[in-house]
């Protein structure tokens, strides 16, 4: 399998220091420090990054530059490639919220590969409306670095869920809303030969405009040195339950079939955005326990959860986004060019007609646009 530097970018970290984004200008650079001299360190690989108080303690010690300038707000998320937190700006008056990911490997025995800038190279090259752009690049030490990106102001869509809503899903409405930025942000991608390889609700962000944007590239793949019918075989990238048959099993697939990876993991978050729960009866499964996710999809039926009552096209819609044969399943334009895609221009236009973006969140989540609503029916 090919691995991140397949993506043709040179991995030229000064460049990536300085990027030439007018936004970026808004954040000051921090020099790297000189980490020669770090005697009695307190930190190891069992220190937990994902405390607040620990992560500033870590900052205090390693980046003082990185206190003088900005301050962590609050954790967001972590994976296996880093911590993320919202911070902000300490410098002039500067009110934006910035999402700051920190790549840190305390221990010696976990040394980053010769891709260890992975995420940052890819999301460098890559520039779409419904991409999130990184704004700075900083290196702490070696093994060590972290990102500053922007973040929208509810924050990915799981945490507008849990947070704002106190609820587990989301209308109809404001799924279609969400799910024709994601699938053109992917088809962009694609055009790029890049598969995401980890869409989920907590990498998709919502901004200050409420636009959708995908984020974390840490797993994307690059395929540009493959024709379309070579068959490759990808290993279990990406968050268990959202993983397609494919990947869960090995198995081998032609390239110019790849984009369904990201249809089915697509296809999985807005089913659990509709109902809260994941489809093929995934919930009784860890996350984690892929060979027990292999083995359900298997005997697998689509369903759709009782209690609920969504439209015909968009049942429709679901059922061929997570077709579990890939040679079936919906690609990235099929996905488009369906009838219940079509209702997103219906839902745009009345956007454009709400003055105040608060009162559009509260219609896409109340179900509140009777032009949509007629025409799902």
């Amino acid at each position: 399998m090919k691995n991140a530097t397949d993506c043709k970018v040179k991995e030229n970290t000064d460049a990536i220091q300085n990027p030439n984004s007018s936004r970026s200008n808004r954040i000051n650079e921090i020099n790297n420090n000189n980490f020669n001299n770090t005697q009695n360190v307190l930190f190891d690989e069992n220190y937990d990054l994902k405390n607040i108080e620990n992560m500033n303690n870590y900052l205090n010690h390693y980046s003082p530059q990185f206190k003088e300038n900005f301050e962590l707000t609050e954790y967001i998320d972590s994976g296996s490639t880093g911590v993320v937190y919202k911070g902000k700006s300490l410098t002039g008056n500067n009110t934006q919220l910035y999402s700051f990911k920190f790549c840190i490997f305390l221990s010696k025995n976990k040394k980053r590969s010769n891709n260890k800038y992975h995420e940052i190279i890819y999301q460098k090259i890559l520039h779409h409306i419904n991409i999130s752009q990184i704004l700075a690049f900083y290196k702490i030490n070696e093994n060590s670095y972290f990102s500053v990106s922007e973040l929208g102001k509810f924050g990915n869509i799981d945490n507008f869920l849990h947070k704002f809503l106190k609820r587990n899903y989301l209308s109809e409405t404001f799924i279609n809303y969400l799910s024709k930025p994601i699938l053109e942000g992917l088809n962009y991608m694609h055009k790029k030969k890049i598969y995401h390889m980890d869409i989920k609700k907590g990498n998709i962000v919502l901004d200050s405009e409420t636009n959708t944007k995908l984020i974390d590239f840490s797993s994307c793949f690059s395929y540009e040195n493959y024709s379309p019918e070579k068959k490759i075989k990808l290993n279990r990238i990406g968050t268990g339950r959202y993983m397609s048959p494919e990947i869960l099993n090995n198995k081998e697939i032609e390239v110019k079939y790849g984009d369904k990876i990201d249809v089915y993991s697509f296809g999985i978050t807005i089913y659990n955005l509709a109902f809260g729960c994941y489809p093929y009866d995934l919930n009784t499964v860890k996350g984690d326990d892929y060979n027990g996710i292999a083995q359900k999809l298997k005997t697998a039926v689509f369903n759709i959860p009782q209690g609920f009552e969504i439209s015909e096209k968009f049942k429709d819609f679901l059922k061929n986004v997570l077709e579990l044969d890939y040679i079936k399943r919906y690609s990235i334009k099929d996905a488009l060019n369906h009838p219940w895609m079509k209702g997103w221009d219906i839902i745009w236009e009345e956007k454009e007609n709400t003055g105040i973006q608060e009162n559009f969140i509260i219609r896409l989540i109340s179900d509140n646009i009777p032009k949509f609503n007629k025409y799902i029916k």
